[in-house]
């Protein structure tokens, strides 16, 4: 049906309209209305699921899911074991990674002596079960083995380079590394002298603090050579042990002002019941069980990253991501650095001592340091640091033993 209309002002006709069409139209604009509306609620409710999975993982696990660096792999398998294990109340699980630390050294078999590139090295017994022992570990748990063009450059830069004689040292504080900083500066020819000791230690981090590059600062191809063709090395020292030394070291002291303002001041305010405004504001009578506890709340968080010098080493040196040639041990860190040197070709370079940071602490001390720690604090400051001792090979120490037993708290290794 056309219907014929006048127009209003002027009187003459105006164009035909059709009735049947103009329905047609709109009836068709409504169906399209209707399909958006439709995909639109569709699209909402898919990415509700979605939301709620990612939140359900987060908070259930407390995993890092998002931590990546372009490359995404984990820690280890051991990191979700502790993140698991932090969340648990009362008598906690057997702690998988610290009980495997025997059967591992048990059924560790004899490793090839030459390793990558590099001539047959005479290994020292503890060097030997350690490189063995994380070898295992880690195909164990890591089956899966990455080229070296895949590693993240965030993951290098904990070590150091010595171009001359090929070398890539991870540096771990706490374990001899300013004597090791100071050596590297002999070896790549910055100070010219004999004496490790003749070194002043202050220049290590101000006067030389960019003499030594990290390998992260080169570029790929370059990284790619020397992770396949340098001799690789690092070391370690009982992680509880260790992190005794960080404490006494950084924030014990009342010249250690970078700290107190950094950390000490955090945690006397979360952890201490009515704390003093003075003593918020120094942040130099940060006790030891406040401290222990901040360690294992920002390892549960996630939030934050330890800092370098309570770091896990697995985290510092990613040991299941690059095949280390030698892992010396703070425990006999002069003949192990002198074996080390004699391999690059340098010993000659310097006298010994090499090492003068060889101060260990006795049993009495760390049982007093560690006996102000609630037993439940104590054993889950055990599980963060517990794939170290896994990896490494060392055992869970006798006076940990012997404080939780003390007060009848479960553990299982």
């Amino acid at each position: 049906m056309h219907v014929r209309y006048t127009h209003a002002d002027t009187g003459k006709p105006s164009k035909n309209v059709c009735c049947g069409c103009s329905l047609r139209r709109a009836r068709a604009g409504w169906r399209m209305i209707r399909s958006l509306k439709t995909l639109a609620k569709v699209t909402l409710v898919f990415l509700n699921i979605w939301v709620l999975a990612v939140v359900l993982v987060v908070s259930l696990g407390h995993w890092r899911v998002f931590e990546t660096n372009g490359f995404s792999i984990n820690y280890d398998n051991s990191h979700l074991i502790v993140m698991r294990e932090l969340k648990q109340d009362g008598n906690p699980k057997p702690v998988a990674a610290s009980h495997n630390v025997s059967i591992i050294q048990q059924q560790a078999t004899q490793v090839p002596a030459e390793v990558h590139d590099h001539q047959p090295v005479a290994k020292t017994p503890s060097q030997t079960t350690k490189v063995e022992n994380v070898q295992r570990w880690c195909d164990q748990h890591h089956p899966s083995h990455h080229k070296p063009e895949h590693i993240p450059t965030s993951k290098l830069g904990s070590i150091l380079v010595d171009k001359k004689h090929k070398l890539l040292f991870c540096a771990i504080p706490g374990v001899a590394m300013n004597d090791w900083r100071k050596i590297l500066l002999i070896t790549n020819g910055v100070v010219n002298t004999t004496k490790v000791s003749s070194i002043v230690g202050g220049d290590v981090f101000g006067k030389y603090g960019k003499s030594v590059k990290k390998l992260s600062e080169f570029s790929s191809k370059e990284r790619v050579e020397m992770l396949t063709k340098y001799y690789k090395v690092m070391f370690v020292r009982d992680p509880l042990e260790r992190l005794v030394a960080a404490y006494t070291g950084k924030l014990a002291p009342s010249w250690s002002k970078y700290f107190h303002k950094a950390f000490g001041t955090q945690i006397i305010k979360r952890y201490r019941r009515n704390a003093k405004p003075d003593d918020i504001k120094k942040g130099s009578s940060v006790r030891f069980d406040e401290f222990g506890r901040y360690i294992v709340d920002v390892e549960h968080e996630g939030s934050a990253s330890l800092n370098e010098h309570w770091q896990q080493y697995y985290k510092l040196c990613h040991p299941c991501l690059i095949n280390y040639d030698y892992i010396g041990s703070y425990e006999n860190v002069e003949k192990d650095t002198a074996h080390v040197l004699d391999k690059i070709g340098a010993k000659s370079l310097m006298k010994s001592p090499f090492i003068s940071e060889t101060k260990r602490l006795s049993e009495k001390e760390l049982i007093g340091t560690y006996k102000t720690m609630s037993s439940k604090d104590l054993n889950n400051l055990f599980k963060i640091y517990s794939p170290d001792y896994t990896l490494f090979g060392y055992k869970c120490p006798h006076f940990l033993h012997q404080l939780m037993e003390k007060d009848t708290e479960f553990h299982d290794y």
